[in-house]
Formats: structure tokens, C-alpha cells, sequence
């Protein structure tokens, strides 16, 4: 039933053939000349829904199995960024980045996970709430995340945030629709809500009713509905047998995946609630994740330890009942979120923002990325179909032709190799523009 009242709250409420009418005589609306383009107008609320730990080959859209339908079909009818990536591989650098609209380097703020007393969000940097606030829109969060809050200072910009006690998506939303209706009632005339969901986390623990794939498994002799034991169970990987990797693996995704089953169906239920309250009309929705998570492919499980595909690669849709379905299939990354919502509600902009609307970033654009976490500092770049990673420590590196190798198993590193050295130039400024942020390591 839910569901398909969220069916229902999806087909424009006009013709959608451009130029023409329909039958009843109504006219059809026109697009908008902006990417995303709408029928009509540009809606002129905001409705932001961040997504922690979830992994883009979960979705049908991107060859996974499908687990997330929701998702899968708003995708579809939306506009869908097909080669998208975070800037990082966990929270508190994911959120920055796409809150300002600029990379952790280009602010002159790093943050490390290995120090987390010192990690505190600079107060000095315009961010997307900040800027839609000055505008004119009453900015609200809603949180399940302590890196993405006032604990952090990373809130900056909103008008109100808090953090639910229960955190589940369903909380998070309910808890946001309260905030709207407060709005409402107050006679506001565009809002802007974020609500970031924490589904799927560790430690993964959907309802037992999405957990039927652990019968008949042999148990592990860790309780992995506890975080500690979890990662515990990771230290020990190296020294398991493969009968007991094969049964670990088991155990984990199966409780991913439920969890991430319960996510989507938690969302759905919750939009149903906002489009029955009407606050899905006149509303641009979006979609991003802030980073994967890893099950060995790399060595490692759960999440901030490399810019692996597993762990970088992100999604990212647009959504609203009059939108213009399309996707962007050229590269984009969490820092051109900001400037993409603000050129398409007209907000002005300044050379803090280093990202670009979607479509608009040069040609010989090279994206970066960052993580200064478990393994300390990694970063890397990517262009025209490939990929250089690079960790501090160690000084290893690593190059993908993405194209042909897209889950990265098979580095074809060479320090000889032509796009090894065109990329070792294009990560050389980024090395040096970290290294005054991060004190404990020095790249080999």
C-alpha cells in the first residue's frame, strides 16, 4: 500500500511532451533550460537524503542484484550521475566536502580519523545550508551520524539540527516531517531539510525479519550485531582458514544486506508519509551516499581504509515530480553537489566553491580524492577512464584501467607507464597541498 501511494506521487501532474497538449485541452509545460532540466519550474524546496555506507553494485542499476528498489526506480525516473564518487572514504570528509562544495585540501582542512579529538569542521568556510539560509530558505538536519553534527561542527548553516535518540531512517524521517510541518505552520516559504540515514553500518543489524539467509549457516564465534566484535572478527581475517572466511563472509553480507533491504524499505514508507502531507510537491529531491564498504575485495572489511571502487564509488540522483528524466554518464564527485543545487535554485556562488554544475566542469578536469583514516593517508585521481592510487605509508601505488577492470582487481602499475606518469602529475599538487594539513605522516 505504501508503496504504491509512492507510485502514484510520481507521474507529473501534466503532459510531459514539450510544445504540445493533451486531450483535455491543458497545455503541456516547457523544460527548464537547466540540468537538471523540470517541466515547468524549478521546484523550489529542497529535500536532501544522505546515505551512509552504502555500496553502488547493490544497485540493479549498476549490475548489482537489486536490493534497493526504491532507490533503483526514483534513479530511473530521476537524474541519475552514472560515474559518480564520493571525495573520501568515510563520513566526516564525505559530508564536508559536499557541504562546501570544495575538497578537504582546497578548505585547508583534513580530517583524521586516527585523531578524533581534533576533528572539528572550520567555521570560516561558506557551506550549502549556510548559503541557502542567507538566502532566504529556513535550513533544517536531521542526523543520524555524530560526524555529520554539532557535534562536529559540521551542522554549520543550519537554521535547526538535531540527533534523534533513535536513529533509525524511519526516526530520522518522522522526526524531519515534524520539523516540516513546524515550518508550515510558521508560514515558510522555502525550506531546505537534509536527513542523513545511517542504514547500512556497521554493526549491521536489520529486524530479524530480513535476516532468513543466516539459516542454516554455521555460527561464527563473533557477535556481529556488536561494532567492536565486528571489527574484531576483521583483525582475525589473516588468520583464519578459508572454511572460516567463507563462513564470516556469509554472516556479514547477509546482515549487509538486510539491513540495506530494511533501508529502502523504511524510505519508502517514508516519502509515502511526505507525499501524503504534500511535501513532496514543488520539491527537488536528492540522493547521495556518502561512501561503500568493503568485504575483502581490497584486503580489508567495512570502510576508511582505501579509495578502492568498493569504498569511493557513490550514488547520486535527482529527483521530483516534474523533473526530466536523464543521466550524466561524465565523472562527477560530492563537490560538485553544492554548486549544482545552488545554480539551479539561483543562488549565487564564490571561488570557495571548487566544484562544478553538473555538465559544466572543464574537459581537463582531474578529480581527487582523500582519506587520512585506519591506514593513514591515501589519495588518488582519476581521468578519461583511469585511476592512480597512492598511500603515504607504504608508498605504494596502484593504476586501473577502469574501462576494462572496473572492480580494480588488477593493478597495471609501472612507474614507466604513460598514464602512470600523466597521473603521478596530476596527484603531485594534491600530495603537497596536504601535506601542511596532516602532521603524523610524511609521504615516502
Amino acid at each position: 500500500m505504501l508503496l504504491s501511494l509512492l507510485l502514484a506521487c510520481t507521474a507529473p501532474s501534466v503532459p510531459v511532451v514539450p510544445g504540445g497538449g493533451d486531450d483535455t485541452g491543458e497545455p503541456a509545460l516547457l523544460p527548464t533550460d537547466t540540468f537538471p532540466s523540470f517541466y515547468g519550474e524549478v521546484p523550489k524546496n529542497l529535500l536532501v537524503v544522505s546515505v551512509d555506507t552504502f555500496r553502488r553494485d547493490l544497485m540493479s542499476r549498476f549490475g548489482g542484484e537489486g536490493l534497493a528498489p526504491l532507490l533503483d526506480r526514483l534513479a530511473e525516473e530521476g537524474v541519475s550521475l552514472d560515474a559518480h564518487r564520493s571525495c573520501s572514504n568515510w563520513t566526516f570528509p564525505s559530508v564536508l566536502c559536499a557541504n562546501y562544495g570544495a575538497s578537504n585540501i582546497d578548505v585547508g582542512y583534513a580530517p583524521d580519523l586516527r585523531d578524533p579529538d581534533n576533528a572539528w569542521a572550520p567555521e570560516d568556510v561558506p557551506t550549502l545550508a549556510s548559503r541557502l539560509s542567507g538566502a532566504g530558505w529556513r535550513t533544517m538536519l536531521v542526523t543520524s551520524n555524530g560526524w555529520f553534527s554539532a557535534d562536529r561542527n559540521s551542522d554549520i548553516g543550519f537554521d535547526s539540527s538535531e540527533r534523534p535518540d533513535d536513529r533509525r531512517t524511519e526516526s530520522v524521517f518522522g522526526t524531519g516531517l515534524e520539523r516540516l510541518h513546524e515550518a508550515e505552520e510558521l508560514g515558510v516559504d522555502r525550506w531546505y531539510l537534509h536527513l542523513h540515514i545511517k542504514e547500512a553500518h556497521p554493526a549491521y543489524n536489520p529486524p530479524d525479519s530480513y535476516l532468513a539467509g543466516l539459516k542454516g549457516l554455521p555460527p561464527v564465534d563473533y557477535d556481529l550485531t556488536i561494532s567492536d566484535e565486528q571489527y574484531a572478527a576483521g583483525d582475525a581475517w589473516p588468520e583464519m582458514t578459508e572454511e572460516e572466511r567463507e563462513v564470516l563472509l556469509l554472516h556479514l553480507l547477509v546482515r549487509y544486506h538486510g539491513e540495506v533491504r530494511w533501508m529502502d524499505d523504511q524510505l519508502t514508507a517514508a516519502l509515502a508519509a511526505l507525499e501524503a502531507d504534500g511535501f513532496l510537491d514543488d520539491t527537488l529531491v536528492l540522493f547521495w551516499t556518502d561512501h561503500g564498504e568493503q568485504f575483502w575485495e581490497h584486503d580489508e572489511q567495512t570502510h576508511a581504509y582505501g579509495l578502492n571502487t568498493e569504498e569511493n564509488d557513490a550514488v547520486a540522483f535527482f529527483w521530483a515530480k516534474n523533473i526530466v528524466p536523464a543521466a550524466w554518464a561524465g565523472d562527477t564527485s560530492l563537490i560538485d553537489i553544492a554548486p549544482t543545487i545552488l545554480s539551479l535554485l539561483d543562488v549565487p556562488t564564490d571561488p570557495t566553491i571548487t566544484g562544478f554544475p553538473v555538465g559544466e566542469a572543464p574537459e581537463e578536469r582531474v578529480l581527487d580524492f582523500l582519506s587520512v583514516a585506519r591506514l593513514g593517508p591515501v589519495q588518488s585521481v582519476v581521468d578519461d577512464g583511469w585511476k592512480l592510487i597512492y598511500r603515504w605509508n607504504t608508498g605504494e601505488r596502484w593504476l586501473y584501467d577502469l574501462a576494462n577492470d572496473p572492480t580494480e582487481a588488477t593493478s597495471l602499475y609501472d612507474p614507466a607507464h604513460p598514464r602512470a606518469i600523466a597521473l603521478e602529475a596530476a596527484l603531485g599538487p594534491h600530495v603537497e597541498g596536504l601535506r601542511p594539513l596532516t602532521q603524523r605522516y610524511t609521504p615516502l
